[in-house]
């Protein structure tokens, strides 16, 4: 008999500790580090024993007035994060749930999403770098590798080729000015898209509507691809 490895469901205390990590990983995010400021936010969004735990379990320090992730600390929360924004895009452009439901279920799916599961969808997704908030997904080691062993789902669109068909998954619009600009002309999530061309510029047909651009913005353009 074939021995099936199990997961174990993690404990509250344990999804307390990766919520708290995640906190204080957006914190940093943020520019906030300092002592009362993280600890105060760890109080209001996980329990009061929150800040003085991570400390406990040797996964921040105290450094002067900031609270710093050690090195065991920030492996976890960069794994958290990691988990939630994929979850985030997975929810977002593969099964297009309604954006009042994302983060509740990514928050779910963030404690329970296996090392393997987690390559998996990145790979899936072609390696998003953003989350649909625009927020900056940690790579993994799928990421550095570009494994080709799943077909991804989302490609950008200079990884297309000529005559390939899809939909609109998002824009990395921080990533680029002029893509606010082609929001403006229809390229917005949603809309089906043809690519008539990739040399000397990348042609989009968007119906009637075709746009032209160069590679370093048709790389942050996101396309699920075919018209479902």
């Amino acid at each position: 008999m074939t021995e099936i490895k199990k997961f174990p469901i993690p404990s509250a205390e344990q999804e307390n500790i990766e919520e708290s990590l995640g906190l204080v990983w957006h914190c940093r995010e943020k520019g906030i580090c300092e002592k009362e400021a993280v600890s105060s936010s760890l109080e209001k969004s996980v329990n009061p024993l929150a800040y003085g735990k991570l400390i406990q379990k040797g996964l921040t320090q105290e450094s002067g007035s900031h609270l710093d992730l050690t090195a065991r600390g920030e492996e976890l929360a960069k794994g958290v994060i990691r988990r939630h924004r994929l979850a985030e895009r997975l929810l977002s452009d593969v099964l297009s749930l309604d954006k009042n439901a994302i983060d509740p279920n990514a928050c779910q799916l963030e404690h329970i999403i296996s090392m393997e599961v987690t390559e998996s969808i990145c790979t899936l997704l072609g390696h998003p770098v953003e989350c649909p908030h625009g927020s900056s997904i940690p790579p993994g080691d799928c990421c550095k590798r570009e494994q080709k062993q799943l077909d991804p789902i989302v490609v950008s669109v200079d990884k297309m080729s000529a005559g390939d068909e899809g939909k609109i998954a998002y824009l990395r619009l921080q990533a680029h000015p002029e893509l606010h600009k082609l929001l403006s002309l229809g390229l917005v999530p949603g809309t089906i898209i043809h690519l008539h061309q990739t040399y000397p510029t990348f042609v989009l047909e968007l119906g009637e509507t075709q746009l032209a651009m160069e590679e370093d913005v048709a790389r942050n353009i996101y396309v699920r691809k075919g018209k479902k």
